[in-house]
């Protein structure tokens, strides 16, 4: 009688870790798509602004434009480096551990703590601004940064405060309607600029996109908030930690500054003309879009790590972490390989061939993508579970790193070498996380199912090798799309993925009526 008693609770312990288990990955798998959505949005509509921006301000103006953003965006990064990172990990940690009355401290605390930064960031560069007109011998910059400067409190609110509580809590799909309200603000931005009122026109609104688009998210914290009961202070020990946090995310950003702003820094110094800047650029702007997928997952599982690891449920966390490892994969294997044979047809139907020097570093940089997408959201870990000065330690050997290569390979093969810099750092912080990670944690990989994406990754590529060269440049999408029909067709030939699988993507797209049908199938 108890041998019977003990199998029904073992299986009943099987089934709750399997809903389980389901569950989390339905939230995780929800979280991304709307990641994805959002970047797609952002991605169409800066395609769109970068170029009609440049004909509608003419080059000087659009030079200034782009004075006054990078100023503006330094001082509030600047202002927000630590907050950021420390609130997420603080809403994670405290809703893994069920203390919902420090969770609202942390909110509150952090909130108080980024406006009176900004506040301080807004002050100083709005001091600032006439000196910077004065080096630059454009005394119009100085009154257009003031009024940026203003905005720098309502930036981020939006961008380093309520973004990361969306995340914490595991609610992406409003940072999605704020995204998308953003990316429609600033075709309205453009419309501005098209009505006559230039530059001053579309600096001043970007104050207003930011007072709205921050409006509507307080609209949306506050009822994430408003459930939780009042504040309570952590306690000491707690409060060290989360401080500790911080100081290692703040160090962490603030090293960054020092590779990422110099690669292009050299490049223009060193190059013949600034060209050779704008192949780097866009050839990092288009490898950053196909790392989007594992950026995504990363970030929507999080909160999951937090949990998981918090409550010591290591069987699930495991199985989780496979499951995810092997979507992070197979979503970058097509799009880094079609990448690769598309490269130079790509850049000639995005950005015409004026800038066909963008292909190799564009290419280049996709190798640090598919390494980071075969590890996906692993790397994560070490924030998700408070380990953030090894974090910290990855960021400087990538700093290292970067300014020695820079200096030693961009004079002599400019913007191939500016990629050649940025892979390497890449790689070099990912496979440091990964060793800090490895000493408490194990990393299980896939590697069938890697196998089997890359078999499928191939016949795509093969596909693409033949049909390219024969068709003509507008049919590139077309192609595209076929030969990720191609890739999808394999994965199910090879059983990489099943009916199951495809009913939980229907699912998730909210077509419920579909995934039933397949349900009945399988049973």
């Amino acid at each position: 009688m108890e041998a019977g008693v003990d199998q029904t609770n073992i299986e009943e312990g099987t089934n709750q870790g399997a809903n389980q288990i389901e569950e989390e990955q339905t939230t995780i798998a929800s979280n991304s798509l709307f990641g994805f959505m959002r970047s797609g949005s952002k991605f169409i509509v800066a395609f769109l602004l970068s170029i009609l921006f440049v004909r509608l301000l003419g080059a000087q103006n659009y030079g200034v434009y782009s004075i006054l953003t990078m100023y503006w965006s330094l001082a509030a990064g600047l202002s927000a480096f630590g907050l950021n990172s420390s609130l997420l990990y603080g809403i994670a940690r405290y809703r893994a551990k069920n203390e919902r009355k420090s969770l609202r401290w942390i909110v509150e605390h952090n909130l108080i703590l980024l406006i009176i930064s900004s506040l301080v960031a807004s002050v100083g560069l709005y001091a600032a601004a006439a000196p910077l007109s004065v080096i630059y011998h454009t005394p119009e910059i100085a009154p257009l940064l003031r009024i940026l400067a203003i905005g720098i409190v309502v930036f981020n609110l939006s961008e380093s405060f309520e973004n990361q509580v969306y995340i914490g809590y595991q609610k992406m799909k409003y940072s999605f309607v704020t995204g998308v309200l953003f990316d429609m603000l600033r075709l309205a931005q453009l419309a501005v600029v098209y009505l006559g009122f230039g530059l001053l026109g579309a600096i001043t609104f970007y104050d207003v996109i930011y007072l709205v688009v921050a409006s509507v998210g307080g609209f949306f914290v506050y009822r994430l908030v408003k459930k939780e009961p009042s504040r309570e202070k952590p306690n000491v020990e707690e409060i060290k930690h989360i401080r500790k946090y911080r100081n290692f995310s703040y160090a962490s950003s603030l090293v960054s500054l020092f590779y990422g702003p110099l690669i292009v820094f050299i490049l223009g110094a060193v190059a013949p003309n600034l060209t050779f800047v704008s192949f780097y650029r866009v050839g990092l702007i288009m490898a950053g879009l196909i790392g989007v997928p594992a950026a995504a997952i990363g970030s929507a599982f999080f909160s999951s790590i937090t949990k998981h690891l918090e409550h010591k449920e290591f069987d699930v966390f495991y199985t989780l972490q496979k499951k995810l490892l092997k979507y992070s994969a197979l979503i970058t294997f097509p799009l880094v390989f079609g990448s690769i044979f598309s490269a130079k047809d790509l850049v000639a139907y995005l950005y015409k061939t004026a800038f066909a020097g963008a292909e190799i570093p564009f290419i280049i940089m996709l190798i640090p993508v598919l390494i980071a997408g075969l590890f996906g959201p692993v790397p994560s870990i070490l924030s998700a579970t408070g380990r953030q000065k090894y974090y910290m330690y990855s960021t400087i050997i990538g700093a290292v790193l970067g300014l020695s290569l820079s200096v030693l390979v961009i004079p002599y093969m400019l913007s191939v070498g500016a990629a050649v810099v940025y892979a390497v750092v890449s790689l070099s912080m990912l496979g440091s996380n990964l060793f800090f990670l490895s000493k408490f944690i194990k990393i299980k990989l896939p590697y069938i199912d890697f196998l089997k994406g890359l078999l499928a990754a191939g016949v795509m590529s093969a596909f693409l090798y033949f049909v390219l060269p024969r068709v003509q440049l507008h049919f590139l999408p077309a192609v595209l799309i076929l030969g990720l029909l191609v890739y999808t067709g394999m994965l199910y030939i090879t059983k990489t993925i099943n009916n199951h699988e495809i009913g939980f993507i229907v699912k998730l797209a909210k077509a419920d009526k579909l995934f039933k049908l397949f349900s009945r199938k399988k049973e």
